[in-house]
């Protein structure tokens, strides 16, 4: 069940007027966001310190590039494997203790990175730390949207999400002059750190949750076959059992095969191919990131606004756009050229991130956001398996510029799963078990 926000908040204090109970709800998911979106950056440069280690891994371990593939890869399989769990625990046991749990954990096995002497024991830790990071996704969605109203939801999430980007930006200026410095063990040893302090703060600082009056009043049902408002909830596993959100896992997996390509090769290929040194190409492998956070949060305000029940006119032209600039990075012989290339295709594909996964946010109750989102993640974490290996034997077997040709085979799946997906709640809502979509 749907649910929009009340002009006032029912058998609060006649004293308090709608203008402060929204500044309250206001500053709760505002410090609630910016929590979150510091949690995510963190996430993603202890994650992606790695791409900038790999061609010292593959030094020290004797390792060709399928190999140094296959050390993100194992990451990926763990971290997908544990999207649908993790989000189910945040489910039954709560987001914040989840979240605290995964930072720690992830925080350790980091540093274990910057320990191991053989290759078999990297590629465990590896899993582990994949298994650690897998829990906080669904947690960290489910926090939000516990802390947002509905009608600011696309937003909020869109603004925590272009972390990920702002995260892949941050972490080459960080490992690069850290690996210049004290070497690439070492540097594995130092991030561990962050994390660690991110859990004592997010556990001490994050703000309740807003109780079931302030998220929302007056009940909308969503159109379907059977009346849910008479049935109880059924349980979130159920979800299971929704034909749209794999739909939706699936898009989402198009367009991360572009995004975990370059996050993974573009270092190596500016050190191989352009030869260009450690410290120039933390800043060369940001630039794209940088202008993909900023674009990810325009996106978000933008489907907030004007696409809400039409995802995919944002979607399909976005990739076609991005796809182009993709193929022209390809072919590009230089690498200022390269990078510019990079830059405008990335931005243009991160526009429309909250038109992928808002529809879901939008319909999903509070109750079962970590399973849905935990659901949603898997697919876009499938392509986080596949793509650094595959990429990575066609850089052995050919060149960089046929593995980064595979990229393109993300461009057209998330424009096909864009006219696939369902654009509307109640299209939504159809392909959902009876009970599933009520709110309590």
């Amino acid at each position: 069940m749907l649910y929009r926000a009340p002009s006032r908040i029912p058998g609060e204090d006649p004293h308090t007027t709608t203008s402060d109970t929204a500044r309250r709800i206001a500053r709760i998911g505002a410090l609630t966001t910016g929590l979150l979106f510091t949690a995510w950056v963190v996430d993603y440069i202890d994650r992606l310190v790695i791409a900038l280690a790999l061609p010292d891994i593959g030094k020290a371990f004797h390792a060709d590039k399928t190999e140094q593939g296959l050390v993100v890869t194992v990451f990926f399989i763990a971290y997908m494997a544990c999207q649908v769990p993790g989000g189910l625990l945040a489910d039954r046991f709560g987001s914040r203790p989840m979240m605290v749990i995964a930072l720690i954990a992830w925080s350790l096995f980091t540093g274990f990175t910057g320990l191991v002497a053989a290759f078999a024991v990297l590629l465990l830790v590896r899993i582990l730390f994949g298994i650690s990071e897998g829990i906080f996704p669904g947690a960290s969605i489910k926090a939000l949207s516990e802390r947002t109203l509905p009608s600011r939801r696309g937003a909020a999430i869109g603004t925590m999400l272009s972390s990920n980007s702002l995260g892949a930006a941050l972490a080459p200026l960080i490992a690069a002059p850290a690996m210049a410095l004290v070497g690439w063990r070492n540097t594995f040893l130092l991030v561990a750190g962050l994390g660690l302090v991110m859990a004592v703060i997010l556990w001490r600082f994050l703000p309740r949750k807003l109780n079931r009056e302030e998220l929302g009043g007056t009940p909308v049902k969503a159109e379907s076959s059977a009346d849910t408002a008479t049935q109880k909830p059924v349980p979130s596993w159920t979800l299971l059992r929704t034909p749209a959100m794999w739909k939706f896992a699936a898009l989402l997996g198009g367009g991360n095969i572009v995004a975990y390509g370059l996050l993974t090769w573009v270092p190596s290929y500016f050190m191989d191919v352009r030869h260009v040194q450690l410290a120039d190409t933390g800043w060369l492998a940001a630039i794209p990131w940088f202008v993909a956070a900023a674009a990810t949060v325009l996106g978000g305000w933008l489907f907030d606004r004007y696409f809400h029940d039409r995802a995919r006119l944002m979607v399909v032209p976005s990739f076609v756009l991005g796809g182009i600039f993709i193929g022209l990075m390809m072919v590009a012989h230089s690498t200022a050229a390269f990078t510019t290339y990079l830059t405008i295709g990335n931005a243009i594909m991160a526009l429309p991130t909250m038109a992928v996964m808002g529809l879901p946010l939008r319909v999903l109750p509070t109750r079962i956001v970590g399973t849905g989102m935990g659901l949603l993640n898997l697919g876009g974490q499938l392509a986080g398996a596949i793509t650094p290996l595959v990429m990575g034997f066609l850089v052995d077997r050919f060149s960089y510029t046929v593995a980064f040709g595979f990229m393109l085979v993300g461009v057209l799946a998330s424009i096909t799963g864009a006219l696939w997906v369902p654009q509307t709640t109640d299209q939504f809502a159809r392909s959902a078990p009876a009970g599933l979509l009520q709110a309590a």
